[in-house]
């Protein structure tokens, strides 16, 4: 793998799946961190800051999808700016959850200094393929167990029955 995962997005028969699904994964990325902030922090100066972060790290993904490769510079910058920012907000996340519960916030700094080790890879690969790869691995399983921890939570706390009971 000699180029980053960015090439897809100008490639002619992946660009518009490759873009299209950057843009909804930043838009989910968003949805369920954000829910996950108004669940996990009731006091505002812990949820400031992370939402900054989360929405400079949205936006950037965004922009990373939107602006091609070929305009080098103006995709670079985003795409620095989601790594460094997210990756930020993950382990600050872990971090402001550990001052209320020190087990409770375990799991986002091993993330976040994990998707920092991730970096790594770019010494024994010449590209950044393998990388990005286990990056977006480590953001997807972050989501997910964060999503169905806050589902079962609520879960138990709804009198509705099935799966309805998420959406009130």
């Amino acid at each position: 793998m000699e180029k980053p995962l960015s090439d897809f997005g100008i490639q002619e028969p992946t660009w518009l799946l490759w873009n299209s699904t950057l843009v909804f994964l930043a838009i989910g990325i968003f949805l369920n961190a954000y829910t996950a902030l108004r669940f996990y922090f009731k006091k505002r100066r812990y949820r400031y800051p992370l939402k900054v972060l989360l929405i400079v790290s949205s936006f950037s993904l965004f922009f990373t999808a939107t602006i091609p490769m070929d305009y080098e510079l103006f995709h670079r910058i985003p795409a620095f700016l989601f790594f460094f920012t997210y990756n930020l907000f993950v382990f600050s996340f872990g971090l402001f959850r550990s001052f209320q519960q020190i087990r409770a916030g375990v799991l986002s700094i091993f993330i976040g200094l994990a998707m920092t080790f991730s970096l790594l890879l770019l010494l024994p690969f010449k590209s950044y393929g393998v990388f990005e790869i286990v990056y977006f691995a480590l953001i997807l399983l972050w989501n997910i167990h964060f999503l169905f921890t806050r589902m079962k939570e609520e879960g138990m706390k709804s009198n509705k029955e099935g799966f309805l009971k998420f959406f009130q």
